[in-house]
């Protein structure tokens, strides 16, 4: 049938709303004119344009909905990382009709041929104005002490921010790896790199201390992006291509997830009966059936006594001179058995554990992963 047609269709089985923006929810919108400056919008906002904040998104984005910065303290083996996350809370007052609208639609919708219905409008969403480069972000900071190959987090702190990041900067940011990418060569000593760079040295060494942490190991999991290539004039597929991933996706996916847990508990302290929290509960032992049996007849056996006992056994199956993709194929079918993450509220449920993240509590204060 008609793609566009089949399209609408399928949204509308799925009751996802598409409808196009009403007026009213049109009229809360800034002007086209309006943008961000740092001296008209500081009233209660910290000044963070000294410092280096880069947000490593693919070439041509204009969504930036997350940044990450790291700077070195005076004592020499602490440094101060920060979180920043898109202030949306700046346009959108409570009970307006924007505020309705997106309640109403709780969460962006993406389809191949890049269909976006999104519950905020794109204008929103872009927070960056491409002439200035100033955000309006909510930022959550720590500071981490490095002791041989260990870190130690201290208490974190929370802040509205305003700053500034440059267009070097981002351009920077935007190329493919901006530690290891060729081109950067003469620019590997600015702020911006050197931020990254302290970024993805602590990145390592938090994940080689959660494998060593034992019963509280996070899964890696495997849930591959896929893309359509379409011909031009029948806009059939005709390949399919999964997405690469860098070194900088592990790194910046790593502190949005650090970054979730404080949040959480932060929130639950202010609203103990009303906080938005994201649980993960453990499959049932039958959930891994599958997986076992899949596993076995390749001569691997996978313990699932604990998430840790199935973290183990997944990192066990990557051998040298094993099948190309079987690991990767295992931790597919891993994600398959998986119970669904779900919200609740503080005070609904008392079991607020994160099986796959092995955390007491979570929620999701930066982009919605796991």
């Amino acid at each position: 049938g008609d793609k566009e047609t089949e399209t609408e269709v399928l949204l509308l089985e799925h009751d996802v709303p598409h409808q196009p923006f009403s007026q009213a929810v049109l009229a809360c919108l800034p002007p086209p004119t309006f943008s961000i400056t740092a001296e008209k919008d500081q009233a209660g906002r910290e000044d963070l344009r000294a410092l280096s904040i880069c947000s490593v998104d693919p070439p041509g984005c204009t969504d930036i909905d997350d940044a990450l910065h790291c700077k070195p303290l005076d004592n020499g083996n602490t440094e101060e990382v920060g979180v920043h996350i898109a202030d949306v809370c700046y346009f959108i007052r409570p009970g307006n009709a924007l505020d309705e609208e997106a309640s109403l639609r709780g969460t962006t919708v993406y389809l191949c041929e890049k269909v976006r219905c999104g519950f905020l409008l794109a204008t929103i969403s872009s927070v960056l104005r491409p002439a200035d480069f100033i955000f309006s972000f909510l930022t959550l900071a720590w500071a981490w002490i490095r002791r041989g190959h260990c870190v130690i987090a201290r208490t974190p702190w929370f802040t509205r921010g305003v700053f500034i990041v440059s267009p070097q900067a981002w351009a920077l940011c935007n190329c493919e790896d901006p530690m290891v990418h060729p081109c950067q060569a003469e620019a590997r000593k600015d702020p911006v790199t050197s931020s990254l760079r302290g970024l993805n040295s602590l990145t390592k060494i938090l994940k080689q201390r959660c494998i060593q942490n034992g019963s509280n190991m996070a899964l890696t999991l495997a849930s591959p992006e896929v893309r359509f290539h379409m011909d031009s004039e029948t806009h059939d597929p005709i390949d399919l291509q999964t997405k690469e991933l860098k070194e900088t996706n592990s790194m910046v996916e790593e502190f949005m997830l650090l970054a979730n847990i404080p949040v959480a508990e932060r929130i639950v302290d202010e609203f103990p009966g009303c906080a938005l929290l994201r649980r993960h509960p453990a499959p049932p032992p039958s959930n891994y059936d599958i997986l076992v049996k899949a596993a076995k007849s390749k001569n691997i056996e996978i313990q699932v006594d604990s998430a840790k006992a199935l973290a183990e056994s997944l990192d066990r199956a990557a051998v040298p001179g094993a099948p190309p993709y079987l690991n990767t194929l295992l931790r597919i079918l891993a994600t398959r058995c998986m119970m669904q993450a779900i919200y609740f509220c503080s005070g609904m449920e008392p079991d607020t554990h994160h099986y796959g993240l092995a955390t007491a509590i979570y929620t999701h204060f930066t982009s919605p992963i796991r």
